[in-house]
């Protein structure tokens, strides 16, 4: 499976969500998937990738997944790509980057992240609202970060605001053992 991931690329953000999202990266990377994100060696970026690395340095390489990067070409530019990566995908843009990480990925998970994360999480939604996707967001509700998002949802969707129920394309997680979970239950799995 290939795995997206949206994040934050702060640094100065709450330990347990370096803590987490080690672990994610250790669980995609021991799994044999692949990983797209966004390619930068700041803030949870950084760390979702060195642990996807550390988990899949415990397999055989046939069995490994890919480590790919999409990297728009400002972050290139400033030296603040993460290297080295199994694919490198240069973009113009976020919207580009975006886009490509979404097509390329079988789910996408959003650990806590800022505006872009948000924006990132909506284009995924909106889209599949409308039709041009089915992919689902999974939110890695990592101590709570998420619960102001998923209030606004519910309080939109009681507003007439949402379109269906839009836990059909966000689906919450609050640790490794329910995201598995979630996992056993897509489709590109069944």
């Amino acid at each position: 499976m290939v795995i997206g991931v949206f994040c934050s690329a702060n640094k100065n953000v709450d330990k347990a969500y370096f803590e987490a999202t080690q672990a994610l990266g250790m669980w995609i990377g021991q799994g044999g998937h692949s990983l797209v994100w966004g390619g930068c060696r700041l803030g949870l970026m950084e760390t979702i990738a060195e642990g996807f690395r550390q988990g899949a340095s415990s397999l055989p390489d046939e069995n490994r997944g890919k480590l790919i990067g999409v990297i728009p070409e400002i972050i290139e530019k400033k030296g603040k790509s993460f290297s080295p990566v199994d694919q490198a995908i240069y973009c113009k843009s976020l919207s580009e980057r975006k886009d490509i990480m979404i097509s390329l990925s079988d789910v996408l998970i959003a650990l806590p992240g800022g505006i872009g994360t948000l924006d990132e999480i909506f284009t995924v939604i909106s889209s599949a609202t409308i039709g041009y996707t089915d992919k689902k967001v999974i939110l890695y509700n990592i101590s709570g970060f998420w619960n102001p998002l998923i209030s606004l949802m519910n309080h939109l969707e009681s507003q007439g605001m949402v379109r269906g129920d839009y836990r059909q394309r966000i689906v919450e997680v609050k640790s490794l053992e329910e995201l598995s979970s979630a996992f056993r239950l897509l489709p590109c799995q069944s």
